[in-house]
């Protein structure tokens, strides 16, 4: 056991805050009347088919409105890669790095960059002008 749990606190509680004092006034509150109090909602089997039937509806549409707002996938961006031309010669100023944007502009550079050094067997990132380079 520690010290501060075998211990109370000493707390000072000043004299006028030690009384009660009976301020407060009671009201006495009425239950409404019937006819302001609304009915429950009750739904039948027709409107809950009905609200099944927006929801869905209602999924759908945010499904159809995703799909057509979302970016190509990997599967598309690779589809693409396979769009552009076979081979590219180097020119003056190009780099593994503009060649692979340029081969491929919907995809991740750094992926296209590989798949060139792996097919131009490259072992760094040097180029020459005129070079010719396989894409495919």
């Amino acid at each position: 056991m520690s010290v501060a749990t075998e211990f109370a606190p000493v707390v000072f509680i000043p004299e006028r805050a030690r009384t009660v004092r009976p301020e407060a006034t009671v009201l006495t509150l009425h239950a409404p009347s019937p006819a302001s109090v609304a009915p429950p909602l009750r739904l039948t089997r027709r409107g809950v088919v009905v609200l099944c039937v927006l929801v869905a509806v209602l999924a759908g549409a945010l499904l159809a409105v995703a799909g057509v707002s979302a970016p190509n996938g990997a599967g598309a961006s690779r589809a693409g890669a396979h769009a552009g031309p076979a081979t590219v010669t180097v020119r003056s100023g190009d780099t593994l790095w503009s060649i692979a944007s340029r081969v491929s502009p919907g995809s991740d550079p750094r992926a296209e960059v590989a798949t060139l050094q792996r097919l131009n067997h490259l072992g760094g990132t040097a180029l020459t002008p005129g070079q010719v380079l396989a894409t495919r």
